[in-house]
């Protein structure tokens, strides 16, 4: 069966990489064009998606969007049987769907229809859902809500952080993808309509929610941290200065909340919150590399009792 497929980050590389190991003709990989990156924007980076497309050998298609002119037309030459989308970032229009008689099909790291929408790891582990993982939907005009033809649950680890689950994630969806795409192929796939009652949005989380506000409770606190690690980084203020979180544990302290409490043996650095408390362990200040909490506290000559 030939395929197109659809994706940006690494996210997609375990479902890229399996679809030629399984037999899988995928004649064309699209993605977004290369951006300029570097401090000087001066140097153009492929999507993750591009590089690795190219390291195998595949057509690799960079349309601004899906809906530029032409590209509909440059993909149907291709006559691919189904479409294959993992977080490609630009939703399908029906005319591109239409073009692939066998549908097209999305890898989706969530439970459908819990957490449709952008950022569906992010808020998993923000909300402390017990359980993650990833459905496999056939794709229909509104977002996140086609039908269901198979999905994979797993549980979230009690100090797993955004970025580790959505590797782990990632590699079920790859396998979950090939074997629907295998009974696609077939012929015999089925699907189960998602319960619109049920369904939640997790959207992409805006700046102010990602400030840590020591008047909340540290298990909440410690949620958020680890929901945007590695990026976009949740942050807390010290001394008018924005630093991002990227390493924290759950604690317990009795000081006023924001007290900068004491020190472990690690350099750890224990933050009271209301209650409890977060133990701080790495750190990265506006504009600078990351560090220790410990090199931080150091460098801004901060001290027990302190108020951040």
């Amino acid at each position: 069966m030939r395929v197109a497929f659809f994706g940006t980050p690494a996210f997609a590389l375990p479902a890229l990489h399996a679809l030629p190991r399984a037999g899988f003709d995928v004649c064309a990989v699209v993605t977004p064009p290369d951006r300029p990156r570097g401090r000087g924007h001066d140097r153009l980076e492929p999507p993750p998606v591009a590089a690795s497309a190219r390291d195998l050998g595949l057509r690799v298609l960079q349309p601004e969007s899906p809906r530029t002119p032409g590209f509909r037309e440059e993909l149907a030459g291709l006559s691919p049987d189904a479409l294959v989308v993992v977080a490609y970032g630009h939703l399908i229009p029906d005319a591109l769907v239409a073009v692939a008689p066998r549908g097209a099909w999305n890898v989706h790291p969530s439970l459908l229809p819990r957490w449709r929408g952008p950022a569906p790891v992010h808020r998993t582990v923000w909300a402390g859902d017990p359980e993650a993982g990833v459905s496999i939907m056939r794709l229909v005009a509104k977002m996140d809500a086609g039908p269901v033809a198979a999905s994979e649950r797993t549980p979230v680890g009690p100090h797993e952080t955004r970025g580790q689950l959505e590797a782990r994630l990632a590699a079920v969806g790859a396998a979950l993808l090939v074997r629907v795409l295998g009974q696609v192929a077939d012929g015999n796939v089925t699907v189960m309509e998602q319960d619109e009652a049920a369904a939640t949005y997790a959207g992409v989380f805006a700046p102010v929610e990602r400030e840590l506000r020591w008047d909340r409770p540290a298990d909440e606190l410690d949620r958020l941290v680890r929901a945007l690690a590695p990026a976009p980084g949740a942050w807390m203020s010290v001394r008018n200065e924005r630093v991002k979180v990227l390493e924290a544990l759950p604690g317990f302290a009795s000081a006023a909340p924001g007290t900068l409490v004491e020190r472990d043996p690690q350099g750890a650095w224990l933050v009271a919150c209301r209650p409890g408390g977060l133990w701080l362990r790495r750190v990265q200040p506006e504009g600078k590399g990351p560090m220790t909490m410990d090199a931080f506290v150091a460098g801004r000559r901060l001290n027990p009792g302190d108020a951040l």
